[in-house]
C-alpha cells in the first residue's frame, strides 16, 4: 500500500509536469501559426502533437492515481479503524 506522502508527492510532480507540457503545447502551436516557412511550421506542428500525446499520458496517469483509494488510517494516522 502506498503512503500518503508518496501519493501526494507523485500527484504534485505529475500536475507540475502536466502544466509544463500544456504550456509547451501552446508555445509550439503559437509558433506553428506565426511562422511563414512551411517546413518550420510542420516541425512546430509535430512538436505540438508530441506534447499533446504527453498531456494525454499524464492525464491518464493522474486519473489512475487519483482513482486509487487510500485507507482512512493512512490519511489520518491517529484514527483507529
Amino acid at each position: 500500500m502506498i503512503g500518503v506522502e508518496y501519493y501526494l508527492d507523485t500527484l504534485d510532480f505529475l500536475y507540475h509536469a502536466l502544466e509544463e507540457k500544456i504550456n509547451s503545447q501552446l508555445f509550439y502551436n503559437e509558433l506553428s501559426v506565426k511562422v511563414v516557412n512551411p517546413v518550420a511550421r510542420e516541425i512546430f506542428k509535430r512538436l505540438r502533437d508530441e506534447e499533446m500525446a504527453n498531456v494525454m499520458l499524464l492525464q491518464r496517469e493522474i486519473t489512475t492515481i487519483e482513482a486509487k483509494q487510500l485507507p482512512v488510517h493512512k490519511i489520518i494516522p491517529r484514527l483507529k479503524v
